[in-house]
């Protein structure tokens, strides 16, 4: 009792840190950025273009009314198809109507990037003049609540990807007699539960989320809802159809292993009243067990196709390391499971000698395989050290590396345990069964396909508690650890990768007239950011600041100057320092350029060179 009190209290923390881990994660952020466009943003243009063109990081999805475009009175303008450009696989454009008159336009857009997520923005370009916009254009919102929801079932899609395929698979190979113990059937049933729930609810929330409506709308008009993603709606379909091919499987082989049962004990019963028992371990269904092995394997690539892995370097290298990461994890768990829930050490330790010893060295290998296919993902999607610890993603992938190492140094514990305790080879009749599973020795003889074996396995003291008391409760903390990085698997995946997120900061220090003007960049990458200013004295001391005037250019695309947004009217700062607001509307190297006023008499112009990605 004291141990389930133990779990029980275990569980609920889980339970918060992942309720608070998803809610700090926020909403997903996806891979494509809008990197360039065409007219660009905050172009005033002579003659009126015929189309608008955007540039993306990476290959997009769009549909047709991916990319609208309004006039000052939001009145559409665009010929509402989107097409791709041919010449480059991350454009796309939408044709506008012909004479457009003088004024300001907006362009409006949403697209699904490669892992599924969809991302949107807006800008403004204008014809011959700029004009008064009346009203707002319509934003392609994101339902934050949707967004957390989404987080939930994320992580509850791979609590049953362990508790179903995983536990399953672990079960067959390892201890197929196990398939007639009521719980592990509950556990298996459990798991396929959770991952019907996750892969519906994944589909409803998706389609709130991308299309901003409120949650009502999965109820009063789910006709209304879209992903934005044709890939995300293939993948879900196709999960949704090993779902039930897995379903399937699991009535099968808990039918056949039943059926099974009930021959050996019948056959057992005769033999002791004949002669000595016959007991043999049942083997598993090669065929059963290959066919589970294949639809999990593609079960788990819906997962890795929608992931961080579809996109960026060596996908196809990332591919393969990803679902070989996802099986390693789910297998351990689902063993774990196994071991804790079917194989309570206190209650079965016949079975547990038995299954141990092969399930600490199946373990082994996934720890083995975690590891590798590990630091290659961490390489590929953080890149630089600082990226670690200056990002989300890295801040996280940090926490979870603890975590991960934690649970290693406990089955490192465990797998000691079994070497020094069950290492006697065998088996024994199953209490309640006629047979279980293999173990790690040699067999003593051979009887059809299944091996007779000896087991030796370890008896508790009279006076004292069982030397299994401390390996059941390492297996429970081992498994609440592995929980832990499910949630945080969780949070990786709606989460910028650091390769993609970070920027090395920009800093220049600028000499001239007696004045120093630093001049710090966090982040020059397109999109809105803050260029930090300070003045200083000759002799390092700040200097107040009376007026900043400040513009950017990007000479080889003509563009500029362009006016940087200034905290107040005039630029002053009694503390030398300031922050200037500036958008980069597309790669390049910018200008930028300052004239810092410390007096009514004194003004000195400095100028500073930006690369901007």
């Amino acid at each position: 009792m004291r141990i389930r009190r133990i779990l029980g209290r275990s569980a609920l923390l889980v339970i918060v840190f992942i309720l608070t881990l998803i809610g700090l994660s926020g909403t997903a952020s996806a891979h494509a950025q809008l990197e360039a466009s065409d007219p660009h943003a905050s172009d005033v243009l002579k003659n009126a273009p015929a189309w608008v063109t955007l540039t993306f990081g990476e290959p997009v999805e769009v549909a047709d009314n991916a990319i609208e475009v309004f006039d000052d009175h939001l009145k559409r303008v665009d010929e509402a198809t989107v097409s791709r450009v041919a010449s480059d696989v991350n454009k796309v454009r939408v044709a506008l109507r012909a004479n457009l008159r003088i004024g300001t336009y907006t362009v409006s857009w949403h697209v699904s990037s490669a892992d599924t997520h969809p991302v949107s923005g807006t800008f403004r370009f204008s014809v011959g003049a700029p004009s008064l916009v009346t009203g707002t254009v319509p934003v392609f919102g994101r339902n934050n609540s949707a967004g957390f929801l989404l987080g939930i079932v994320r992580v509850l899609g791979y609590a049953g990807l362990v508790l179903g395929p995983g536990a399953l698979l672990i079960t067959l190979a390892l201890w197929p007699a196990g398939l007639a113990l009521r719980r592990t059937r509950r556990t298996l049933y459990l798991g396929l539960s959770l991952l019907a729930a996750s892969a519906v609810g994944s589909m409803f929330l998706e389609g709130v989320w991308a299309s901003g409506e409120a949650l009502s709308a999965i109820w009063v008009a789910p006709s209304s809802l879209d992903s934005h993603s044709r890939k995300f709606d293939t993948l879900y379909a196709f999960r949704s159809y090993l779902l039930v091919l897995f379903g399937v499987l699991l009535v099968s082989a808990v039918s056949a292993q039943t059926r099974a049962g009930a021959r050996a004990a019948a056959t057992s019963s005769r033999k002791r009243r004949t002669a000595a028992p016959d007991v043999r371990p049942l083997l598993p269904n090669p065929l059963m067990l290959a066919v589970l092995a294949v639809s999990t394997l593609l079960l788990m690539a819906t997962w890795t196709l929608a992931g961080h892995s579809a996109t960026g370097i060596q996908t196809p290298v990332a591919i393969v390391a990803n679902m070989l990461h996802l099986a390693a994890m789910t297998i351990w768990l689902g063993g774990l499971v196994v071991v804790s829930v079917s194989l309570r050490p206190g209650e079965r330790a016949a079975d547990l000698a038995a299954v141990l010893p092969r399930f600490s060295r199946v373990a082994f290998a996934c720890v083995l395989t975690l590891v590798v296919t590990g630091t290659y993902q961490a390489w590929r999607e953080v890149g630089t050290i600082p990226a670690l610890y200056r990002t989300t993603f890295g801040r996280v992938l940090l926490v979870k590396i603890v975590a991960v190492v934690v649970v290693v140094a406990l089955g490192a514990l465990a797998r000691r345990w079994v070497q020094r305790h069950l290492s006697g080879t065998a088996h024994e009749p199953v209490s309640g069964l006629p047979t279980a599973g293999a173990t790690a020795g040699r067999p003593s003889g051979r009887v059809g396909r299944t091996a007779v074996l000896e087991p030796q396995v370890v008896a508790a003291p009279r006076d004292g508690p069982s030397p299994t008391r401390g390996l059941q409760r390492g297996v429970l903390v081992e498994l609440v650890i592995g929980l832990v990085v499910l949630a945080l698997t969780a949070a990786l995946v709606v989460t910028v990768p650091a390769r993609q997120s970070y920027l090395r900061p920009f800093t220049r220090t600028m000499t001239g007239a007696g004045l120093q003007v630093s001049v710090r960049i966090d982040a020059p990458r397109t999109g809105d950011t803050l260029v930090h200013l300070t003045a200083r004295s000759s002799a390092g001391k700040p200097i107040p600041v009376t007026g900043v005037r400040a513009t950017m250019a990007l000479p080889s695309a003509g563009l500029g100057p362009l006016p940087l947004r200034l905290p107040n009217a005039a630029g002053s700062s009694a503390s030398g320092s300031e922050d200037l607001g500036v958008t980069f509307p597309q790669r390049g190297t910018w200008v930028i350029s300052l004239t810092v006023q410390t007096s009514p008499f004194d003004a000195t112009a400095f100028s500073v060179t930006v690369p901007v990605k």
